[in-house]
């Protein structure tokens, strides 16, 4: 199995981006509470298909990288998979030394593959999902808690994309 994998990070302050106005020359308002709650989504695409396995963590660094990984390989053993192929950039905490030596102890099921640097238009999460996300999502909307978010952010990965959950395959 092959999986293209990438973070991104959810804010809870409303990005402003171009929509109708009926006013000519006034931007959009929309109310929120100045918040800046945030969080970081690890979204690994699968091909063949389309397919999404993803999770939400406070933050992005070795540790989550660590935790995400994982849980990818409880996946890979209750579906039977013989090896996962990750392919992913060379952010931080995918190059530090902690995550580095996680991935070589796993070499039984894992292989990651690293980008080349500054090149993110070789991943297709980058514009595919992540954008997409911030544009259908985030954009123009305040949501007044973070699980009302994960929970918009969700529907719309397993609705636009499928998920693998409890070991079964939902593609839309």
């Amino acid at each position: 199995m092959l999986a293209f994998e990438d973070e991104t990070t959810i804010t809870q302050k409303p990005c402003i981006r171009k929509s109708m106005s009926f006013e000519r020359g006034e931007q959009q308002k929309i109310g929120h509470t100045g918040g800046r709650k945030k969080f970081s989504t690890y979204i690994s695409a699968l091909w063949p298909g389309q397919s999404l396995i993803y999770d939400f963590y406070d933050k992005m660094n070795s540790t989550t990288t660590i935790e995400y990984l994982e849980a990818i390989k409880t996946r890979v053993s209750k579906n039977c998979w013989k090896r996962l192929i990750i392919i992913w950039d060379n952010a931080s905490y995918h190059t530090s030394k902690m995550t580095k030596e996680y991935v070589k102890d796993q070499k039984d099921w894992l292989t990651v593959v690293y980008l080349p640097k500054k090149a993110p238009y070789l991943n297709p999460n980058e514009r595919r999902i992540n954008q997409q996300i911030k544009s259908d999502v985030c954009a123009n909307k305040f949501y007044a808690n973070m699980e009302e978010q994960k929970d918009a952010v969700s529907n719309y990965l397993e609705n636009k994309f499928g998920t693998w959950n409890n070991d079964n395959i939902y593609d839309t």
